[in-house]
């Protein structure tokens, strides 16, 4: 997908308010673990004001990614004192080291609209957080910041808009069961067709294929991708799981596939091990008959210009 372009918008001036920018902002929590045992993670500062508009510090005290926990910190766009759509701000963000001097920091610009208040992340490990010797917890006390260096309202350009992604409101899946017997029997399986999103797909299934040699391989495929109007796709979120017939401990992989015309009407959907396919322990292939769930959203139509 290509990134929005904005202009300044001269209904709002266009002029850039660095001029009207204020010394950084602090932010200080005496008690932090107070936070910590309260059991919500996510804290507002109060509104403060720089380069002409109002501004809040959100904090996550407990943020996790792939496994990971952090304390994040976000800068937040108070629209509700702005008429502006969008803003776009050049800025920073401190988590500040009260023993070394030597401050977390990350700069960097975003931008603030209705539907999406926060900003970039600046954040660090939860471990390191609590550790006594980083000076970013002493005494039970934290010190977070914000330097917000340049702000002004903008417009999007749709004259520069190359690219148009329309989503659809009603995003209930399609599920569709395939059961295939006599697995052993053949070296392709193509299911029938059924109807998803406006579309017809269909599912096709190599055994241990030469080009796929020790996998069981399934591919989605659209069988009307031929109609698509040029320069157009369909955006398509999708999963297959393959069901345990013995035990219910199913195996699942998902995936997203933009469809057209002009390019390949199947996506990659999944590699299985053949040879935990075959393990009658796992249940997934019994009495010859594997059972394959498909999950099949389409998202919306993207049009390029």
């Amino acid at each position: 997908m290509v990134s929005p372009k904005y202009v300044i918008d001269p209904k709002e001036g266009g002029e850039k308010k660095a001029g009207e920018r204020t010394d950084p902002f602090r932010w200080m929590i005496d008690g932090f673990s107070t936070i910590a045992n309260g059991g919500a993670d996510t804290y507002y500062s109060g509104s403060f004001t720089a380069c002409g508009f109002n501004w809040k510090l959100r904090l996550e005290s407990v943020l996790e990614e792939e496994g990971e926990k952090y304390v994040g910190l976000y800068l937040s766009h108070d629209d509700a004192a702005s008429k502006s759509s969008v803003i776009k701000a050049i800025y920073k963000l401190f988590i500040y080291d009260q023993l070394h001097a030597e401050h977390i920091q990350k700069e960097g610009q975003d931008y603030f609209h209705s539907t999406s208040h926060d900003g970039f992340c600046c954040k660090v490990a939860l471990n390191k957080f609590n550790s006594p010797k980083s000076g970013l917890l002493v005494n039970d006390c934290c010190i977070f910041g914000a330097d917000v260096l340049e702000a002004f309202a903008c417009k999007l350009d749709k004259e520069g808009v190359s690219e148009t992604l329309s989503l659809n409101k009603d995003v209930t899946p399609r599920i569709y069961t395939w059961v295939i017997k006599d697995v052993s029997k053949s070296k392709v399986f193509n299911s029938e067709a059924f109807a998803a999103g406006g579309y017809d797909w269909s599912i096709l299934l190599y055994p241990n294929l030469a080009g796929y040699k020790d996998f069981l391989a399934v591919f989605l495929w659209m069988d009307n991708a031929a109609n698509l109007a040029p320069k157009t796709s369909v955006y398509v979120n999708y999963s297959f799981c393959l069901l345990d017939q013995h035990n219910a401990k199913h195996w699942k992989r998902s995936g997203k596939y933009l469809f057209s015309s002009e390019s390949s009407n199947w996506a990659w959907g999944a590699l299985f091990s053949w040879r935990k396919v075959q393990d009658p322990s796992r249940g997934f292939l019994l009495n010859e008959t594997l059972i394959i769930e498909a999950s099949v959203v389409v998202l919306g139509v993207v049009t390029l210009a």
